[in-house]
């Protein structure tokens, strides 16, 4: 390809490197929406954030949110934290272990940030959470639980119902990485989200950059690109595309490479800043994507720019529309006030989900779920008569040249903050593209571009996943785990599947080489995400032996590709390595008739039995011992 730094496009710090010569020519017709992002979020949250503090209340913990759309909230706030180096503690899953240490950590001096996407239901991983929380405050003499607990969700919600019952702090917004579902733990935990709007902004409305909202200072860039081209002219109520805009070009970018058949994103950090983008970018696309089952979801909200309308009651509530004791702030604008209109893309095209997305003529999206999701994928997913997920992946790689960055199916692309002039992008490699900039531009521009290239539907509230998911988990936790002998025992890891080897690397490498050309290898580890997180060298140890993309995700995690994705000759699109582990300390939710570790052992068996069901390829690991197994697997496969 030529050499990135000959094809750069640049607007408010934020540059991409490369799209045109994935792209080719540009759409002009693309324009961008309005963005309006809810400016009432930000001195709310630093309000709350400054009384926390001066109480001692400065250990923020999110929790909860099993739903695609919530898990990618949480991956945005993890990426602001991470990427600014701000503490914040993650409770993701119902991995008793993960849980008590969770619960443990700081408890005098805890607040715990409870979401949900879902219109319709509160999952099983958010009411357990909160169940073990008020229970450990009450435990412990900690009374004033409207203080102990702050509520983000979409109006109408169950979780907005509990939080008015419990006298907390209530944001209702629309799903977005910009949107208080992400800004609300950031914020508390001491992320500068004036600074991330403002940078979004000044993305946004480049026309307007020395004129802001009042009391908001616009940005400087930050950064100055060795080439820059001139952003583009803006037309009245929207902005038009063409290759002035970085959004655009690197939307461009990737439905071109998409139709090109370079549907595995291979997202990393080059190592300038930006830190944890991409597992959000992975989180967006499994969210408009099937679940772990591979079964279609819309996601509740799944991604999209849809701003934190701040809408808020209960005891010392404030902010637009707040009611109750107490409550304080100027009047309402409303949930989802901020939210995007449609984006009534000139030249864009329908698709199966009832959105539109523009981006190079010839990238229609209405082939998405031809190779791996019928007619019956559709209606057993939770999309609707739409049923069409993304149709990229992204593979999250741990450096730019980690086993998996090249392939006839995969696009490149690096990830990170400020370059100065003459600093070549890529960390070090020649990535398909590379885009650098403030992280507030990066956030928006990524939604943007995605939803441009028809890889993800705009925000809003929908269904909650996949239906059956928590009444499958509900039913096995009533009925009991199904009965299951491993295939063999190989020192601490039983194996179970339909396999011939008698090794434990046998087992793995029989398994991993029989995925087809153009499918993926997921490796899906229902264990302790920070107790555990050695497993996560398992990605590139798999992706080193097999000529595959290779993906990794915790439970509770979609982790399947995207509908359209699929293996040469219509085998299947994945092919899943399901990871368990045995329970030392087992912990009781408190007020249900189950543990955490009889919770987390059958959200596993509902996943297996998905898979089962629709005849996708599994290999279960049961690890007897975790640490043992873990390394048992990481030398066995040369790590």
């Amino acid at each position: 390809m030529p050499d990135l730094l000959d094809d750069v496009t640049a607007a408010a710090g934020l540059t991409v490197f490369g799209a045109a010569a994935v792209a080719g020519e540009i759409d002009t017709r693309t324009v961008l929406p309005d963005w309006s992002p809810d400016y009432d979020v930000v001195p709310r949250v630093t309000a709350l954030r400054t009384e926390l503090r001066a109480l001692g209340l400065d250990h923020i913990v999110l929790a909860g949110g099993a739903g695609p759309g919530d898990i990618a909230g949480a991956r945005a706030a993890e990426a602001i934290t991470r990427t600014l180096g701000v503490p914040l503690t993650v409770l993701s899953g119902t991995d008793p272990h993960g849980v008590a240490a969770a619960v443990a950590d700081r408890l005098q001096h805890t607040v715990v940030v409870l979401t949900s996407t879902s219109p319709t239901s509160t999952s099983l991983a958010t009411d357990s959470h909160r169940r073990a929380y008020l229970q450990a405050f009450e435990d412990h003499g900690i009374h004033d639980l409207g203080r102990r607990f702050v509520f983000v969700t979409v109006p109408g919600s169950p979780l907005a119902t509990t939080a008015l019952e419990m006298g907390a702090q209530l944001f209702l917004a629309q799903p977005g990485a910009l949107s208080a579902f992400s800004l609300v733990p950031a914020g508390l935990a001491g992320a500068d989200i004036r600074d991330l709007v403002e940078q979004a902004f000044a993305l946004a409305e480049p026309p307007r950059r020395t004129a802001g909202p009042a009391g908001f200072a616009l940005p400087s860039t930050g950064f100055a690109p060795a080439v820059s081209l001139p952003a583009a002219t803006p037309s009245t109520g929207s902005h038009a595309g063409g290759p002035g805009h970085p959004a655009v070009a690197l939307g461009s970018a990737l439905a071109a490479a998409v139709d090109a058949g370079r549907d595995k994103f291979a997202l990393a950090p080059d190592g300038s800043g930006i830190v944890g983008l991409g597992e959000w970018v992975a989180a967006l696309l499994a969210a408009s994507g099937p679940d772990a089952t591979g079964l279609a979801t819309s996601g509740p909200g799944a991604s999209g720019f849809g701003g934190s309308g701040s809408g808020a009651s209960g005891p010392g509530a404030s902010g637009p529309g707040a009611s109750g004791p107490g409550a304080s702030g100027p009047g309402a604008s409303g949930p989802g006030a901020s939210g995007l209109p449609g984006l009534g893309l000139p030249g864009s095209r329908p698709t199966g989900s009832g959105f539109t997305a523009a981006g190079p003529a010839d990238s229609g999206a209405t082939d998405a779920g031809a190779a791996d999701s019928g007619p019956a994928d559709a209606g057993a997913g939770g999309a609707g008569a739409g049923g069409v997920g993304s149709r990229a992946v992204a593979v999250v790689l741990e450096t730019p040249s980690s086993w998996g960055h090249e392939g006839p199916d995969v696009l490149s692309v690096t990830i990170g903050g400020a370059l100065v002039p003459g600093i070549m992008p890529g960390g070090g490699i020649a990535p398909d593209l590379a885009v650098n900039g403030p992280l507030g531009a990066q956030l928006l521009a990524w939604e943007q571009a995605l939803t441009i290239a028809g890889l993800i539907r705009p925000a809003g509230p929908a269904g909650a996943g996949r239906p059956s998911s928590q009444e499958g988990v509900l039913r096995v936790l009533d009925t009991g785990l199904p009965p299951q002998a491993p295939q063999f025992v190989d020192g601490a890891v039983e194996v179970h599947g339909a396999i011939a080897a008698t090794t434990l690397i046998g087992a793995v490498d029989e398994f991993a080489r029989a995925v087809p050309p153009g499918a993926i290898l997921a490796v899906h580890a229902h264990l302790d995400r920070t107790g555990d997180a050695a497993a996560l060298a398992l990605r590139t140890e798999l992706a080193g032996r097999v000529n595959r993309a290779v993906t990794f995700a915790w439970g509770g995690e979609a982790v399947q590709p995207a509908a359209g994705i699929g293996g040469a000759g219509g085998t299947p699109a994945v092919m899943t390595i399901q990871i368990t582990g045995a329970v030392t300390e087992d912990l009781r939710v408190p007020g249900r008739p189950y543990t955490f570790g009889e919770l987390q052992a059958a959200e596993a068996a509902d996943d297996r039995q998905a898979l089962l069901d629709r005849g996708r390829p599994l290999l279960r690991l049961h690890l007897t011992d975790r640490t043992s197994g873990i390394d048992q697997l990481l030398a066995a496969l040369g790590g």
